[in-house]
C-alpha cells in the first residue's frame, strides 16, 4: 500500500481538517497492530453501554465576536456555523480522488489476537487480596456523531415594543428607550447577540419632539379691568364643595327642607358703611385709671353724680375706680428690704456682736474642705451675711485664726519663700504677707473691695529707740489689709485690719506658735491702728482727721520717755478696755523728783459708750486694783479703782507709789474667796480685804524711776 502524501504546512492541515468535517469519517477505520514479545493474557473488556448519552444540542459558540454590521437585526445571521454546500456539490467533492488523497489518515493499529492474554501482575506482599478489575470489552473505534442538520438562517426577532416616552416641556431632546440598553455581546449564545449599531439606529426613531406652537389652542385671557371701575361691595358667594368626590352625602332633611346635620344659619350681616342698625361701641377713655395712680399728676375731677351707668348710646359703662384703692408708690418703696448702707444705730464696730460670724467661721476647717477653690470657700463663708460687708469680713478674719498658722520655722531660719493665696490655703502655713494675701483673695471672691498694704509694723523684734539714738531709715517688713466696710461706722468706710497679729502670738526662736485670737486687730479704729502700723504709701492711713503721720513722728512716738506702759493681752479686749485710754500715757513715772503733795491719776476706760458687760462681755465686771509697793506693804498695797460704768480711776500720792526701780501694776481680781471674782463690788473688796483669798490678772505695768 502506497503511503499517502501528508500535508506539510499549517494551512494545508487546517484545510484538510475542515474537509474531513464536511465529508465525514472514512468508510472503514484503520487497524493498528502491536507486536508483543511475550504472551499476555487480558481480561475481557466490559460490555458497551446500552445507550450513549445524548450530545448537548447547544450550538457551538466561539470567543470571536461577530463583525459589526449596520443591517437590521432580522437580517443578521448567526455566526460560527459551518458553510453548507448543496447536495450535488457534496457528491462531486466526495467522488473526487484528489480530495480523498488530501484527507489525513491515522496509522493502522495492529490486530490483536484472541489467544494473546495480558500477563498477570506480580503478587502483592499484602495478605489481603486486591479486588479484580472488571473485564474490559473491546470497544474498537468510537461511533461517529450524527451529522449536523442545517437549521437555516436565524429566526427574526419579535417586533420591538415601543418604550415609554418622557414628555419634557420646552425641549427637543430625544430620550432613548430602556430596552435599547441591552448589551451587544452575549457570553452564552450567538443567538442572543446583536450589534450596537442597530441599537443606535433604532434609538433614533424614538425621538420626542415638541409640538408646533399654535396660539389658537391657548385658553382665552380674562377681561382686563377698566379704569375707574369700582370693586364689588358684596362678598363673592361661596360654592359648596365636598371633602371627597367619592363620598355621596345622604339626603337629610326635615319636612321644611332644612338639614339637621348642619348648624343653624347666621343672621345676615349689615353693611357698616351706612351706619344704620349697627350698635356703636363706647369710646375708650383718653387715659387709663392705673396710669393716673402711679404718677404725681392728679386725676380729672369726677362728675357730681350720675343718674345711671349708661352712656349716650344706651350701652352700660363700667363703674369708676375708687380713689382709695390706688397703690401708694411711696409705701411700696418703703416696704422693700434694703441692705444697711451705714452703721447700725446705737452700735459701733467695737461693741458690735460678732457671735454669729465667729461661730459660722469655725464650721469650715481647712482639712475638711471638699476642694481648694478659693471662690467656693469664700461663698460658703460669706453667703449667710450677704447684707453686711462687715460680717463677711469678720468671718474671713476669724477663719484665718482657726486654719492658718504662722510659719515660725521659716521665719527664724530666714528661709521665707514667696507665697500665693492658693499655696497658703494648701499648706496652712504663712507669714504676715500670706495672711494678708489670702484675706484679700477671699474678700474679692465674696464681692468686697480689699487691698494688701505693706509697711512698717511694731511687732515681734521691734524695740523703741534709745534716748539720743539717730533716726533709722524707713523699712517695710510687714503687711496688713484695708477693706471697704460701709456699714462699719468708720469715717470714709475704709477699715484697717491685721489678720496675722489677730491670729496668734510668736514667742521666739525655738518656741512654738501660739494661736490666740485678738479681736482688737479687727475692731480698733484707724487712729489707734496707726500707732503700730505705718504704710509705705502714706495715703493708706485712713485716719479720722485725714492727716498723714510722717515716719519721724511714728518711730519716735514710743522712743525714750514717750514709751507707754507695758500691756498684757488676755483681759483688755474681753473686758471692754481700750488700750489707748490708759493714763499716764508714758510708761515711766518719776517718783524721785515729784514735789510733796503731788498726786498721780491712773485711769482707763471702755472701748465705747455702747459696750456693756451683759450684752458684749461675759457677765458682771471684775474689781480693778492698783498695786503700789509704797502704800504700806502687804495687802495695803492694793488700791481699788472707782468707776462710773464708763471709766475707772484712782488718785495716789506720787511719792507713795514706791521707790525708783520698782513698778506699779494694774490688776483685775479674777477670783474671790475661791469663787469667780465677777460681781464683787468696791465696797465689799475694801471691807474684806486681807481676810479672803484672791486671784489676780495683770493689765498694765508702769516703771518707777
Amino acid at each position: 500500500m502506497a503511503e499517502e502524501t501528508q500535508p506539510t504546512s499549517i494551512q494545508a492541515r487546517i484545510a484538510a481538517l475542515k474537509l474531513n468535517q464536511v465529508i465525514g469519517p472514512p468508510e472503514s477505520p484503520p487497524t493498528y497492530e502491536q507486536s508483543t514479545t511475550t504472551k499476555k493474557t487480558r481480561a475481557p473488556p466490559p460490555p458497551p453501554p446500552t445507550k450513549r448519552p445524548a450530545a448537548d444540542p447547544r450550538r457551538a459558540s466561539t470567543n470571536n465576536p461577530p463583525l459589526q454590521s449596520n443591517a437590521p437585526a432580522s437580517s443578521t445571521s448567526i455566526g460560527n456555523q459551518p458553510a453548507v454546500l448543496p447536495a450535488p456539490q457534496m457528491e462531486v467533492l466526495r467522488a473526487d480522488p484528489s480530495i480523498k488523497s488530501k484527507t489525513p489518515s491515522l496509522p493502522s493499529r495492529p490486530a490483536r489476537k484472541s489467544s494473546e492474554h495480558t500477563p498477570s501482575l506480580p503478587p502483592r506482599t499484602n495478605t489481603v487480596p486486591s479486588p479484580a478489575l472488571p473485564p474490559r470489552t473491546n470497544t474498537g473505534m468510537s461511533p461517529s456523531l450524527p451529522p449536523r442538520t442545517n437549521i437555516g438562517p436565524s429566526p427574526s426577532l419579535p417586533p420591538r415594543r415601543p418604550s415609554e416616552q418622557i414628555n419634557r416641556r420646552g425641549s427637543s431632546e430625544s430620550v432613548s428607550s430602556t430596552i435599547s440598553g441591552i448589551s451587544s455581546i452575549s457570553g452564552i449564545s450567538n443567538w442572543t447577540s446583536r450589534t450596537s449599531g442597530s441599537q443606535a439606529c433604532e434609538a433614533g426613531s424614538n425621538r420626542v419632539k415638541v409640538p408646533a406652537y399654535d396660539p389658537s389652542t391657548l385658553p382665552p385671557l380674562p377681561p382686563k379691568k377698566q379704569k375707574g371701575e369700582q370693586k364689588p361691595t358684596g362678598r363673592t358667594p361661596l360654592k359648596s364643595t365636598k371633602s371627597s368626590p367619592n363620598i355621596v352625602a345622604a339626603a337629610k332633611s326635615t319636612a321644611n327642607g332644612i338639614r339637621r346635620d348642619l348648624p343653624p344659619p347666621l343672621p345676615n350681616r349689615q353693611d357698616s358703611r351706612d351706619g344704620a342698625g349697627a350698635p356703636q361701641a363706647s369710646p375708650l377713655p383718653k387715659r387709663s385709671a392705673l396710669s393716673m395712680g402711679m404718677n404725681s399728676e392728679s386725676p380729672p375731677p369726677l362728675p357730681a353724680g350720675r343718674a345711671n351707668n349708661e352712656n349716650t348710646n344706651g350701652v352700660a359703662s363700667p363703674p369708676p375706680i375708687p380713689l382709695s384703692s390706688r397703690p401708694d408708690l411711696a409705701a411700696l418703696q418703703a416696704s422693700k428690704p434694703k441692705p444697711p448702707s451705714g452703721p447700725i444705730p446705737g452700735v459701733c464696730l467695737k461693741c458690735r456682736d460678732f457671735t454669729a460670724a465667729d461661730t459660722h467661721a469655725a464650721r469650715f476647717p481647712r482639712a475638711s474642705l471638699p476642694s481648694a477653690d478659693l471662690s467656693t470657700l469664700a461663698h460658703h463663708l460669706t453667703a449667710p451675711f450677704a447684707s453686711s460687708p462687715t460680717d463677711q469680713a469678720r468671718t474671713i478674719f476669724t477663719w484665718l485664726h482657726h486654719n492658718i498658722a504662722y510659719n515660725v520655722d521659716a521665719f527664724f531660719a530666714n528661709a521665707v519663700q514667696p507665697s500665693t493665696p492658693a499655696s497658703t490655703l494648701q499648706t496652712g502655713l504663712a507669714v504676715c504677707e500670706g495672711y494678708a494675701g489670702l484675706f484679700t483673695a477671699l474678700a474679692t471672691h465674696a464681692g468686697l473691695n480689699s487691698l494688701v498694704v505693706g509697711g512698717h509694723g511694731k511687732g515681734y523684734g521691734h524695740s523703741p529707740l534709745a534716748p539720743g539714738a539717730p533716726l533709722p531709715p524707713f523699712e517695710s517688713g510687714h503687711a496688713w489689709n484695708a477693706v471697704y466696710l460701709p456699714d462699719s461706722g468708720v469715717p470714709g468706710g475704709w477699715k484697717l485690719i491685721d489678720c496675722c497679729w489677730g491670729a496668734g502670738v510668736v514667742s521666739g526662736a525655738g518656741q512654738p506658735y501660739e494661736p490666740l485670737f485678738n479681736a482688737a486687730q479687727f475692731t480698733m479704729d484707724n487712729d489707734e491702728f496707726g500707732r503700730s502700723h505705718l504704710p509705705a504709701d502714706r495715703g493708706r492711713q485712713y485716719r479720722a482727721d485725714g492727716r498723714e503721720v510722717p515716719w519721724e513722728e511714728y518711730i519716735l512716738a514710743d522712743a525714750g520717755e514717750n514709751k507707754g506702759p507695758q500691756m498684757f493681752d488676755g483681759y483688755l479686749e474681753p473686758e471692754g478696755i481700750r488700750r489707748a485710754s490708759f493714763e499716764p500715757t508714758r510708761g515711766k513715772i518719776n517718783v524721785r523728783r515729784a514735789p510733796e503733795g503731788d498726786f498721780t491719776r491712773f485711769r482707763f476706760g471702755k472701748v465705747c459708750a455702747h459696750w456693756t458687760y451683759e450684752r458684749n462681755g461675759k457677765g458682771r465686771p471684775y474689781v480693778f486694783v492698783l498695786k503700789a509697793p509704797g502704800m504700806g506693804g502687804a495687802m495695803r498695797d492694793f488700791v481699788a479703782f472707782e468707776t462710773n460704768g464708763l471709766d475707772w480711776w484712782v488718785d495716789v500720792p506720787t511719792r507713795r507709789l514706791g521707790k525708783p526701780g520698782e513698778s506699779a501694776e494694774v490688776f483685775a481680781v479674777t477670783s474671790w474667796n475661791g469663787k469667780d471674782g465677777r460681781g464683787v463690788t468696791v465696797e465689799e473688796f475694801r471691807r474684806r480685804q486681807g481676810t479672803v483669798g484672791m486671784g489676780w490678772a495683770a493689765l498694765a505695768k508702769y516703771e518707777l524711776v
